[in-house]
């Protein structure tokens, strides 16, 4: 199962994407425009448009057009006077970054739940070896009878 949280930088470049994505005034974004206003690539990822792929739960990615990646949550904003969507209020990006860190201590978990399995495979172990310790000192211990 893949883990898009979990790659190295994943996490700072949601966020910046999200803040980018919600604050500016243009609610879609070229791969060019984001790599301008983020000078530079992702950390985690090929491009940002990847990025958006990857994350639905925040993006939306379009397979054509020029500005093809855009936050959702920008689309539950009512038009202005002008029929365009403004930015995001900062409490509601502050909660859209607050849900991205808490989706990835989520999958950080998931991703690590086997660990919780380490001390009991090495007590399971040192008990195997104990027992089969004692079994060869006793059965070489035993005299042989003629």
């Amino acid at each position: 199962m893949e883990h898009p949280y979990a790659k190295k930088g994943r996490l700072a470049d949601v966020m910046a994407l999200i803040q980018v994505l919600a604050l500016d005034k243009h609610a879609h974004r070229s791969e060019e425009g984001l790599n301008r206003e983020l000078q530079g690539a992702p950390k985690s990822s090929d491009s940002w448009l990847t990025i958006a792929e990857q994350h639905p739960e925040f993006f939306r990615a379009n397979e054509c057009g020029s500005h093809r990646i855009s936050l959702i949550s920008r689309y539950v904003q009512p038009r202005d006077d002008n029929g365009e969507r403004g930015p995001l209020s900062s409490d509601f990006v502050g909660k859209l970054l607050q849900t991205a860190i808490e989706l990835h201590d989520r999958e950080m978990e998931r991703k690590n739940h086997w660990k919780a399995y380490i001390p009991i495979v090495v007590a399971i172990t040192a008990g195997t070896f104990t027992f089969i310790g004692i079994f060869l000192k006793t059965w070489l211990s035993t005299p042989i009878v003629k």
